[in-house]
């Protein structure tokens, strides 16, 4: 059970992108994880599994990017500069409108999760999809 609600937390961002409701149901299924009599294991994973793929087929858009910022966003209010707020405020709503590339917000997010230590956001492969090379998040 610890490895699978593991792999749901490192994974939340990134589902959260794709669909807000199948996040929310992955959440369910992974809440009933450790507890007893609920579901067999197996019978779990394989929900698990058909909900994250049929959620990951959704189309993450500027507009559920953003959403997903906005969120990360959330765990630095106490520490960024006004200065610091904006800026990531401003790439957030210029990648929502289509003005930039999802990359800018999302490095500048990054950087800060290094900077202030933040171990769940660390965590979260939305910040840190590879490989790198595919550039898959440098287009408008």
């Amino acid at each position: 059970a610890g490895g699978f609600v593991a792999f749901h937390t490192e994974h939340k961002l990134l589902v959260l992108a794709h669909s807000p409701k199948h996040y929310a149901a992955l959440g369910k299924l992974a809440a009933g994880a450790g507890a007893q009599g609920r579901r067999p294991p197996a019978a779990l994973l394989d929900a698990y599994l058909a909900t994250l793929l049929e959620g990951l087929r959704l189309v993450a858009t500027a507009a559920k990017h953003a959403n997903v910022l906005q969120h990360a966003a959330g765990y630095f209010k106490r520490l960024l500069s006004p200065d610091e707020k904006a800026e990531l405020g401003e790439a957030i709503e210029s990648h929502r409108r289509g003005l930039i590339p999802l990359v800018v917000p999302v490095t500048l997010l990054a950087h800060y999760t290094r900077v202030y230590g933040e171990p769940w956001l660390a965590r979260q492969h939305y910040l840190h999809l590879q490989p790198r090379e595919l550039m898959l998040r440098n287009h408008v």
